[in-house]
């Protein structure tokens, strides 16, 4: 049986992260479109928390991409990389937003440690 690749359970948080941001912001990104986008999110609010929460799912879908090329090519410690920070990122985040989706980054970061150990 072939095993799961973190990558790409990391492109899927990723692709998700995207979905779920575009259903929860809806309304801001919907004024966001409406209005001139440039110079239109500022550092505080609806519009930069929209933001900042969409900007995370490419970034994690490219990191995901980059992790499944780390796997196919055996890159032990491009994995173990990827584990510790996905591991620090997904306690902190589980610690300061606890019904957020940071324990599947935990979950995964585990996954590579242990992996990353067997070899």
């Amino acid at each position: 049986m072939k095993r799961c690749s973190a990558g790409r359970c990391l492109q899927v948080v990723g692709v998700a992260h995207g979905a779920v941001g575009a259903v929860l912001y809806r309304d801001v990104l919907a004024d966001m479109a409406r209005a001139n986008p440039l110079g239109s999110v500022p550092d505080r609010g609806d519009r930069a928390t929209a933001f900042w929460f969409l900007a995370a799912a490419p970034a994690l879908w490219m990191g995901g991409r980059l992790l499944r090329s780390a796997e196919e090519h055996g890159d032990i410690p491009a994995q173990r990389a990827a584990g510790v920070v996905l591991t620090a990122v997904g306690l902190a985040g589980t610690a300061a937003v606890p019904k957020g989706g940071f324990p599947a980054l935990a979950g995964l970061g585990g996954l590579l440690l242990r992996r990353s150990r067997r070899r």
